[in-house]
């Protein structure tokens, strides 16, 4: 289990929230980048909207940030959208209300995108690969001198020390 979760199964909200103490503030347990991060993993799981602390799985709605609750109340005030559909768009978009959805897949590495482009490729130079054996074996064989008595003589002549 992550600290992040360990933390917000210890404290809750609070492993969120900056503290006062002694007049100086401390930071978060959680900072808002990891918060987001479990967060989208609750909804790609589907375990957003309850919070098991004894396996930190989950998100619990009331730990969004206020600007975030505003937005969805406001939305749900206005359209009124009972509909699946609509909840689950509402629930993708998040706070970015632009066209790019703010859950994507993961980019990968480019080793991993083009990964089947590789994969045709290389068959293609496989279903080629017999002929230019074949063709390769024939120039080296062509290479070879011819078997015969001129042959055997002038070879016979560039390793003598006349």
């Amino acid at each position: 289990m992550r600290a992040a979760l360990r933390q917000l199964c210890k404290h809750g909200v609070d492993a969120l929230r900056a503290q006062k103490v002694n007049d100086k503030w401390r930071k978060p347990n959680v900072s808002k980048r990891v918060a987001a991060d479990l967060r989208k993993l609750a909804i790609r799981n589907g375990t957003y909207g309850q919070f098991d602390t004894e396996t930190g799985v989950g998100w619990n709605p009331a730990w969004d940030a206020p600007e975030r609750k505003k937005k969805d109340d406001l939305e749900h005030r206005t359209n009124k959208a009972d509909d699946a559909m609509a909840a689950d768009n509402l629930l993708l978009m998040g706070s970015n209300q632009g066209g790019i959805q703010s859950i994507r897949p993961p980019k990968e590495t480019k080793r991993e995108r083009t990964r089947e482009s590789r994969a045709q490729k290389i068959e293609d130079l496989l279903a080629q690969a017999d002929e230019k054996i074949e063709e390769y074996r024939k120039e080296q064989e062509g290479k070879k001198p011819k078997l015969g008595i001129e042959e055997e003589f002038k070879r016979a002549m560039k390793s003598s020390s006349w």
